[in-house]
Formats: C-alpha cells, structure tokens, sequence
C-alpha cells in the first residue's frame, strides 16, 4: 500500500508507517528536507493559494504510484491542496483516505472554516464513491482511549496508536482467518472509523463518535493456545457482537485470527452511509 502524508499531521501519521515493509511512504509539507518520498512546497497563507499553485506531481513524487493507497491529512491551510492531489492520483489508484480531526474548540476561526471544509467536501466524496473509503479519527477521542500523555509524546502516541491500529487491521484483511462472518462491506456505506475494544468487558472505544452505523466489522486477534483450547472463545465473541447491534438496520460481522501474542486484542471498523456532523467537543 501506499502512504501518502499531506500536512504536518498528514505526515507525522504517514511517518508511524515506516516501521512497517508493507508500506511505500510519500511526504508533502513546507520546509521538508530533500529525500527519497518527499515533496517540499512553498509556504503559502492561505488554503487557496496551496490549490491554486499545487504542481503537477505525476512525473515526479507520484511517478508510478498506483493500487491500493492511503492519503492522510488534516485541516491545515495546506489541505486546500487535497482535491488537487487526490485527482492526481484517481487514475492509477483505489484511494482511501484518513482525516485526522483537530480539536476544534480550539481552533481560530479562518481554520476552523477549512476544517469545516475539508471534514464535508471528503464525506461527499466518499458517499458519492469517488474514494473507496474515508476513515475520520478524532485526535481528542485517540488521546482519551490512551490516557494520561506528556506534553512531548502527546502528539506521537496518538499516531503511533492511529498507525498501528490501521496496519493490524491491513494485516488482517490479507491474512486467513480462523473463523470469518464477514460478507462484502455495504457499498454506500463508506465513512468509517476504526476503534478497539477490551476482550474482557467489551467496552468499545471508537476513534470517532460515528452516527448512524450500518456496520460494524471487528478484529479479533486471539492467542493461538486460546484459539485451540478454549471451548467457550465462539460463545464469548458472537455475545459481544451482539450486544453491540445499535438498531435492526445495522450488521455486524466479526473475524478470528490466531496470533503468537501473550493476550487477547479486538479491533473493529464501523461504517456508515450518513453525512457526519461537525460538532465541538465537550
């Protein structure tokens, strides 16, 4: 798959991928250094500037990218330059794209209009099938799930967490599972988050307040010895699918994967067809 990371935020998530082999990883910021994979563009004050002098990058950075690609960004000035390189990358590439939500009580106004923006312009493009999915995860939620963060790891342990939370759900997509109930993912319903839940309680922490669910895929990544001796994992799971039905519309699915790790992790990916309110923290 292909990383591609547009902003600070953008990249700084595109950057936890690098761990990984699976992953090719682009970078397009201001005041990047000269690298392999990255494109540096000139500073630029407003959202429409990034669009309007957004150069073409398909002979050089975007020079045989194609397939399976991951675009993140967020709600800097420099996301005004996302529709241009999203169409760019149409042609060649199934496009899915990871919008890192700010906290926005925060925000000034000019960015809060482009975070406005940019948050319903990706929902549309997704529900009219230009991407193959959009994935929404809030910052503030993110640091919620992980607790109490120094001010200097505050921004690496969130996208640590996002990074390898999308990369284990990779893994398992293209591994073979023990057990599946999976069936193709509704079409129409392509705004996602992703989120873990505890094995034991089944408390479930999204990485976004999604509204209007229609599905619920979930990961579960279980100890080989659990998987082979442990009579009552099917009974337990299938509950805690279950339980977690929000309304007689909504369908949820779950897959095992047997893994070497010491203890139980889930994982889960929701989607919807519904346009998503942008409403500030509380």
């Amino acid at each position: 798959m292909n990383i591609i990371g547009l902003g600070q935020a953008g990249c700084n998530v595109a950057e936890c991928f690098k761990q990984y082999s699976q992953y090719k990883i682009f970078k397009i910021d201001t005041d990047l250094k000269k690298a392999k994979g990255v494109y540096a563009l000139e500073y630029q004050n407003k959202p429409e500037a990034y669009e309007n002098k957004f150069p073409n990058l398909k002979r050089t950075l975007l020079k045989g990218v194609k397939g399976q690609t991951l675009f993140i960004t967020s709600c800097g000035f420099i996301s005004g330059a996302s529709l241009r390189l999203l169409e760019q990358l149409k042609d060649n590439c199934q496009i899915s794209v990871l919008y890192v939500k700010p906290d926005i009580n925060n925000l000034s106004n000019k960015k809060s209009r482009q975070e406005n923006l940019i948050f319903n312009v990706l929902q549309e493009y997704a529900r009219s099938g230009k991407l193959e999915r959009l994935y929404i995860v809030d910052n503030v939620k993110v640091a919620e799930i992980i607790g109490d963060i120094t001010v200097r790891e505050y921004f690496n342990q969130i996208n640590q967490l996002i990074g390898s939370t999308i990369h284990m759900i990779n893994v398992f997509n293209h591994s073979k599972a023990a057990m599946s109930t999976f069936s193709e993912p509704i079409n129409t319903a392509r705004i996602s988050t992703l989120g873990l839940v505890d094995y034991e309680t089944g408390e479930e922490k999204a990485f976004f307040d999604l509204d209007m669910l229609r599905e619920k895929r979930y990961y579960y990544a279980i100890p080989e010895e659990t998987v082979e001796s442990d009579g009552t994992l099917i009974k337990k799971i299938k509950k805690q699918v279950k339980n977690n039905v929000e309304h007689d519309k909504m369908k949820n699915s779950y897959q095992i994967h047997p893994t070497d790790y010491d203890k139980p992790y889930v994982y889960f990916v929701s989607n919807s067809n519904f346009i998503q309110k942008n409403e500030k923290n509380t």
